[in-house]
């Protein structure tokens, strides 16, 4: 049985971490990785710091994903320190890529008469030895990308829109590449019980039938007028996919046994 493409995401900025911005991105992309049939793994959030940056790639190589992909840090400020950061990780120096910096001129030149490049536009054009630019077709910093063992590294910018822009035009070619399977998924709706109540019916599916997921939502306070559970059931593994009606059949077979369970599907 074929596993899915497997991937990371480094978040990184002290903003995220202050409580200052959501990390919008992060959910943005899981959606698209579960969308092309790949598992993310782990999302991390790390301060602006070469040594946290350091530490946070090194890591995640030693886990091997097919993708990681890091956030923000790209830009000409003293805080933007991603790629050095991932410089150090693979023990590589930063070098001038000329690529690079054809595409960071050609956006300034478009932004204003004189496109001097200052030492602070340069270092957007400074990448780890090895690495290749990545077209940033509404902003100045390119994303970069670099390929370690068996692992594809992807830098991309922290603003929303300049990091879909680069992930619809680059990445998400990667990600159709691997011709991965979507998961399937069903969502119920289920009235008049406790989750506490729905608990052991719900054990009982889950090893009755491996390789679904099932995760309940509560949907208001429990002893309310009108509990409400949001259950979502998805397969993990391809071969899963033929198990999916037989398992809501199954659960609320076992539901009926101990209640009387009002229910609602939606696909």
């Amino acid at each position: 049985m074929n596993k899915s493409p497997t991937a990371e995401i480094i978040s990184v900025g002290n903003e995220l971490l202050i409580g200052h911005t959501l990390d919008t991105n992060s959910h943005w992309i899981a959606k698209r990785f579960t969308r092309f049939g790949w598992t993310l793994q782990r999302i991390t959030v790390l301060r602006d710091s070469l040594a946290a940056i350091k530490d946070g790639v090194t890591g995640a190589l030693r886990r091997k994903p097919d993708l990681l992909i890091t956030l923000g840090g790209l830009g000409p400020t003293h805080d933007d320190m991603t790629l050095q950061g991932i410089a150090i990780a693979l023990g590589k120096s930063l070098v001038l890529n000329q690529e690079a910096l054809a595409m960071v001129k050609a956006r300034y030149s478009k932004l204003e008469a004189s496109t001097g490049l200052t030492r602070f536009r340069r270092k957007m054009a400074t990448l780890p030895e090895g690495a290749d630019p990545l077209p940033n077709p509404i902003g100045t910093a390119p994303g970069v990308t670099i390929k370690v063992g068996t692992t594809r590294l992807v830098s991309l910018p922290g603003v929303p829109s300049e990091m879909k822009a680069i992930f619809t035009g680059s990445v998400i070619p990667m990600l159709r590449a691997s011709k991965a399977e979507a998961p399937k998924e069903v969502t119920i709706g289920l009235v008049g019980i406790i989750e506490s109540a729905l608990a052991p019916a719900l054990d009982r599916t889950r090893r009755a039938f491996p390789g679904l997921y099932f995760k309940s939502h509560p949907r208001g306070r429990e002893g309310g007028i009108r509990t409400l559970i949001q259950l979502h059931v998805y397969t993990v593994d391809p071969g899963s996919r033929a198990k999916l009606d037989n398992a809501i059949a199954y659960l609320l077979r076992e539901l009926s046994k101990s209640a009387h369970t009002g229910a609602g599907r939606s696909r």
